[in-house]
């Protein structure tokens, strides 16, 4: 049935139905998607701030084709509209509906990100090092959909991919003369994320003597934390460049040892129970591989040992060497064992 019919416009009962179906439907699927996203246990998986981006991204999308498809059945022509043209030149053009498409691949991307980062923060790890694999391979999939993204991006707009890199080859020939410590720190943080020699959460040794763990590996750039909570940016390069001690490369637990010197003459057997009993008292040494007592040597005033145990507490390993000074002092005191000084005797002859 005609309801409306001019020379260029005619509008039928079935238009009309279709047009409101589109419009009923897509109102149903973002009406799901936000009972969906608003539920408790899913906003703790994505975080409130990813939901809500999610969401947004949701609305704008399926607002835009309900939209599309309730024109389209009304007999409009949104489709001349979305391919009217904003800029012109003999090599490019663009339309409008490269703007939502623009739109489209960079808010898709980020939801995609914000879906996998979700997946990575809620599987249980069994082990820091599990941890630190799992983030080292979210970053590499990140930087691959970015790629992917700017890709389909520029392909969208009529370009050639291949083309582009090879005009701008030379450009980047000078690029990377001119920044080329740039260029290093992020093939760098590439070979980092792809061989895993350091990882998020690892604890490390830097030649300057700088203890740290890393809580975050950049594109360019990582970030240590240090024992004193100070947060150190370094180069990636120097990762890869430097000799770097990584204590938890392959296991997150380490050795350490703290060296104590007795009076000669003292029960060097009692030293030995009472210097593995500090130690296996205290919560964070290790019970396997038992602590372990090595006598090194006779000193000049003392009788040197050295305490050797092994803790996974190794970020905060100063304070557990602290602690058990301090008791290792207490039981020596308990048993009468003396922790000598150095000590001269200075002969004055008159003349």
């Amino acid at each position: 049935m005609v309801l409306i019919e001019t020379a260029k416009f005619s509008l039928t009962v079935n238009q009309i139905v279709l047009a409101f179906v589109s419009l009923f439907a897509g109102l149903i699927i973002i009406l799901f998607f936000r009972t969906f996203l608003r539920r408790k246990r899913i906003r703790n998986i994505l975080g409130v701030k990813n939901s809500k981006a999610i969401l947004n991204f949701i609305y704008i999308v399926f607002s835009f084709f309900s939209l599309y498809a309730c024109l389209e059945a009304l007999g409009l022509d949104f489709k001349g509209f979305l391919h009217k043209t904003i800029i012109t030149s003999p090599k490019i053009n663009i339309f409008v509906y490269h703007i939502f498409v623009f739109y489209l691949i960079i808010a898709g991307t980020k939801v995609l990100i914000y879906i996998l980062e979700a997946y990575v923060n809620r599987k249980p790890e069994s082990s820091q090092l599990e941890k630190g694999k799992s983030r080292s391979i979210y970053l590499i999939i990140k930087y691959f959909i970015y790629v992917i993204a700017i890709t389909l991006f520029i392909e969208s707009l009529g370009f050639n991919i291949t083309i582009v890199i090879a005009s701008l080859s030379a450009l980047l020939v000078g690029l990377g003369l001119g920044i080329q410590h740039i260029f290093n720190d992020i093939i760098s943080g590439f070979i980092i994320l792809f061989d895993r020699s350091i990882k998020i959460g690892d604890v490390v040794e830097i030649e300057d003597e700088l203890v740290g763990r890393v809580i975050k590996i950049n594109l360019r750039t990582s970030v240590v934390i240090t024992r004193d909570d100070v947060e150190v940016i370094i180069p990636n390069s120097k990762f890869t460049g430097e000799n770097i001690t990584n204590w938890t490369h392959n296991s997150t637990m380490s050795r350490f040892d703290i060296v104590v010197g007795v009076a000669y003459g003292s029960d060097v057997r009692l030293v030995e129970s009472l210097l593995i009993k500090a130690a296996k008292e205290h919560k964070l040494v290790a019970r396997k591989p038992t602590p372990t007592v090595y006598f090194i040597n006779f000193g000049d005033s003392s009788l040197d040992f050295r305490l050797m145990f092994y803790s996974e507490d190794n970020f905060r390993i100063e304070k557990i060497k602290s602690d058990l000074r301090f008791e290792i002092d207490k039981l020596f005191r308990e048993n009468n064992v003396t922790i000598p000084f150095p000590q001269r005797d200075v002969h004055l002859k008159n003349q």
